[in-house]
């Protein structure tokens, strides 16, 4: 197998002119996210005009040529597994594609699995071997060598007769239009700003804590995202959870009191006075203002008898129609569908995926 490696503003030119001329895009990225809170691009892949096209970003000049041209005429990008991929090219071009092909997803509603790997559905579908020996490579180092280009050109080779196999099976079997009501909701969900606000209620222990404790736990989840986002490190580089519900309980006031919690010394020494202005900030709201109690799914008397009611429904459907369970409801669906049964299904909040689109046509709740 060859490749072409572009790694000179020269050598893109010609393919951005390829490229402008294809209403489809078959792409992968490598990328490296360990340290920082934004993924670092590492390498682009494009199939194009059967040739393997392995793209440095890390050298080119004009790489926003590239975004330019990627993100022109609304192609259809295809991947596989395309989370990770989205939040890349949204990082690095600040753009996001308005269709988009998962070969992973289509190969879920086709019965393969609710997620299947790369290389494994290459074998069921290609009869053909991916090595997935250079998995840990650091995709920011130079100069990479053979094996890593051949393995990262592998990931693009074949997504071409994996998306004419997917979308002739989702036609026959007629789940294309499901199929795309998922791609569609996938970008939906890619372009929702975070809510600084609602950050503290995916804080892990949040539940525990009473509401002039939530105040606080609310301003500390909003200075430590906003201090991931400005230093560009994970949050939990930053403070971890368990650290934040701590913080909210005992909420010190001094950093002698600060220094009773068993924060890490470089993290006191950095942070102390943000930690305890956010503190501070939590503890003056008005009390009407106040978080109200986190309940969790079990504190519903009628939630495991509800769940399991539901489940047996997702099960039956989901056999019937060739779904993996995880894709028609996983407990997250049924979660959020039982927890807007029990509030009252407010007629003006959107309504859980299960009883929305193709689900519901499944389902039938």
């Amino acid at each position: 197998m060859s490749y072409s490696y572009i790694d000179s503003d020269i050598l893109l030119k010609p393919l951005l002119a390829q490229i402008s001329l294809t209403p489809t895009l078959l792409l992968d990225t490598e990328f490296i996210r360990v340290s920082t809170y934004f993924p670092k691009l590492g390498l682009l892949q494009l199939h194009l005009n059967s040739v393997d096209y392995l793209i440095d970003p890390l050298v080119l000049n004009n790489i926003q040529s590239l975004w330019d041209t990627l993100f022109a005429d609304n192609k259809l990008f295809i991947f596989h597994s395309c989370k990770e991929d989205l939040d890349v090219l949204q990082t690095c071009s600040q753009q996001l594609p308005t269709k988009i092909f998962d070969t992973q997803v289509a190969a879920a509603f086709l019965g393969y699995g609710p997620s299947l790997g790369y290389a494994a559905l290459v074998e069921k579908i290609c009869a053909e071997t991916v090595s997935k020996d250079q998995t840990l490579t650091d995709w920011l180092a130079r100069p990479l060598t053979e094996a890593q280009k051949y393995y990262a050109a592998k990931d693009v080779s074949y997504l071409q007769p994996l998306y004419e196999h997917l979308t002739y099976h989702l036609d026959s079997r007629g789940k294309t239009e499901w199929f795309a009501e998922e791609m569609a909701a996938l970008l939906t969900a890619k372009q929702q700003p975070i809510v600084l606000d609602s950050l503290y209620k995916d804080i892990n222990g949040a539940w525990q804590l009473y509401p002039s404790e939530l105040a606080v736990l609310r301003e500390l989840a909003k200075w430590r995202y906003t201090t991931a986002i400005s230093e560009d490190r994970p949050q939990n580089f930053i403070l971890r959870e368990e650290f934040l519900v701590e913080l909210s309980r005992k909420r010190p006031q001094t950093e002698r009191e600060l220094a009773q919690i068993d924060i890490a010394p470089q993290q006191r020494s950095r942070y102390g006075s943000a930690i305890l202005q956010s503190i501070q900030t939590g503890m003056s709201q008005a009390t009407e203002s106040y978080p109200a109690r986190i309940k969790r799914m079990i504190d519903f008397p009628q939630y495991k008898q509800d769940f399991k009611q539901i489940k047996q429904v997702i099960d039956v459907a989901a056999e019937n129609n060739t779904l993996p369970v995880e894709l028609l409801g996983s407990r997250k669906l049924i979660n959020q569908y039982l927890l807007w049964c029990y509030e009252g299904k407010d007629i003006n909040a959107e309504k859980p995926k299960l009883i929305s689109g193709w689900r519901n046509t499944v389902l039938k709740l």
